[in-house]
């Protein structure tokens, strides 16, 4: 989209989130992207239940580098902090229902 359009990535990314927010408040089918077909409505529950996981499986890689990268050497270096064990109890959390709805198989 960036070429195509000649936008920043900025800008995409934006125009993107602003047209999600407009597709729920008129209730239109969720937009989703997937490489064979790019961006595209979507009502297929089987369909969009795969995009879902998808998103679901890569925000859960996202936080668990974000734990091993900066939460967990940051709790090394100031283990009795307040702040940092409430983030890792948070973190934690997220981490454990995010892996829960990843490896969901609808039977």
């Amino acid at each position: 989209m960036v070429r195509s359009s000649e936008l920043s990535p900025h800008q995409v990314r934006a125009g993107l989130a602003c047209l999600r927010d407009i597709i729920a408040e008129r209730s239109w089918p969720p937009l989703i992207w997937s490489r064979r077909d790019g961006y595209r409505f979507c009502s297929e529950p089987s369909e969009l239940q795969a995009y879902e996981i998808a998103v679901i499986r890569e925000k859960l890689t996202e936080i668990r580098r974000f734990i091993t990268a900066v939460v967990a050497p940051h709790a090394a270096l100031q283990p009795k902090g307040r702040w940092i064990r409430h983030l890792n109890t948070q973190l934690s959390s997220v981490e454990s229902t995010l892996d829960v709805i990843a490896d969901y198989i609808d039977a």
